[in-house]
């Protein structure tokens, strides 16, 4: 694969920075970070492969402290069973991604941004949805295949993925709204850790951008897990969805 390092402007750097912390902090608040991180990537001039393995490994070390914010007891029989599900589905969708050209991927990511749009702006009722259909105990095959499909397409591309996983709790898992949402976190860098080091084995992560745009991601993510115990995460879910939907009209439109 081509060296996807790209020189970028000063004006191009900052807007990175300012697109990773707003992400991290988004992530924690009502997920959708890589909606703002993925298309300013691609804005600053990266390919779509390089962009979205970029992506993934600045978003990781914020998930890591919003997870660390988080962190509550769960069932560990359960959490290593999600978390291998988590990796194996992370490492196929990396490995499908890796075989998929640039110039096909590039194609694909307006309709995998629409896909991923719909699916966050419709969160809440889903969420609410699945919540009324809370399983009395817990279906360990559907829990676990379905993360597992899930994680597949977190490795491929991961947008928006912390919805269906909020879900799958919620209906196979008998969790509340809250431990799902705190859940995800872990399953997150369960599929994101090995996609990444998948990515970056293969050369095609630009550390010169992810390693300060990771920092910035963590001082987002740390104050976004903080500050979702005292506010709504309304006001963040409707500002990252109208951004989502703006990127993917700019996407089919380019």
């Amino acid at each position: 694969m081509e060296n996807a390092l790209h020189d970028v402007s000063l004006t191009s750097f900052l807007l990175l920075l300012a697109a990773a912390l707003i992400g991290g902090a988004a992530n924690a608040l009502a997920g959708g970070g890589t909606f703002l991180v993925f298309p300013t990537l691609l804005i600053a001039g990266l390919n779509s492969i390089a962009a979205n393995a970029t992506s993934a490994a600045s978003m990781l070390p914020g998930g890591i402290a919003s997870a660390w914010v988080y962190r509550r007891p769960y069932d560990p029989k359960m959490v290593r069973g999600l978390m291998l599900s988590s990796i194996g589905g992370g490492i196929t969708g990396s490995v499908l991604l890796l075989l998929t050209p640039n110039d096909r991927f590039t194609l694909l990511v307006p309709y995998l941004m629409l896909s991923a749009a719909i699916l966050f702006t419709f969160s809440g009722p889903i969420q609410r949805l699945a919540a009324a259909h809370t399983a009395t105990h817990t279906m360990w095959l559907p829990l676990l295949a379905g993360q597992y499909l899930i994680a597949v397409y977190g490795g491929y591309f991961g947008a928006g993925m912390g919805v269906p996983m909020i879900v799958l709790f919620l209906i196979a898992a008998h969790f509340d709204v809250q431990q799902s949402a705190a859940l995800r976190f872990y399953c997150s860098f369960g599929i994101n850790g090995f996609a990444v080091a998948i990515f970056a084995l293969r050369g095609i992560v630009v550390w010169q951008l992810s390693l300060p745009m990771a920092i910035a991601a963590v001082a987002g993510g740390y104050w976004g897990a903080h500050a979702v115990k005292r506010m709504t995460v309304e006001t963040a879910r409707r500002a990252v969805m109208l951004y989502a939907w703006a990127t993917t009209i700019w996407l089919f439109l380019r």
